[in-house]
């Protein structure tokens, strides 16, 4: 499954088209609305997951959402997405990549290994990231392969380690 978690036109366009990749990654979820309704569609979506996901939006090293567009914001902490996976997964145990801009080795991708350590959820997964800015135009790389791909590090859920 992708969701898709920024209104970015760019981004939203570009993941619909077939040069994006996307659809090897089964479901496209596409958030709208505000904040809150944004954040339910998200919950939804994470219950109905299966093998792999992927979120894709603006971020940074803390946080991941939108820019703005339409003169709203959205945002999501590592530990609120940890929160709405535990609410939603169960034992979802497939890898998590985070499609969005980072600038160092402790990005968001190693802030939600973190935190949902924290909260005791999706033990032994693995999440994976860029510490580096990536356009609103990056292909989604194969999700069978995220481990072969040299520009993401990747972190397990329960090991407390960044590699």
């Amino acid at each position: 499954m992708l969701i898709v978690c920024t209104k970015d036109p760019t981004i939203v366009d570009f993941t619909k088209s077939s040069e994006s990749g996307s659809k090897q990654w089964g479901e496209l979820v596409i958030l709208t609305g505000n904040q809150t309704e944004a954040t339910i569609q998200l919950i939804e979506a994470l219950k109905r997951v299966n093998d792999p996901l992927c979120l894709s939006a603006h971020g940074s090293d803390t946080e991941i959402g939108d820019e703005g567009y339409g003169g709203k914001y959205w945002t999501w902490t590592a530990k609120q997405i940890a929160a709405h996976f535990l609410d939603a997964t169960g034992s979802y145990g497939g890898p998590i990549l985070i499609h969005a801009c980072a600038k160092n080795v402790s990005n968001f991708s190693a802030h939600l290994a973190v935190a949902l350590e924290e909260v005791g959820a999706l033990n032994n997964v693995w999440i994976y990231g860029y510490n580096k800015a990536i356009g609103s135009d990056a292909r989604y790389p194969d999700p069978a392969f995220l481990n072969l791909q040299v520009d993401l590090q990747f972190s397990k859920v329960g090991s407390s380690k960044t590699y």
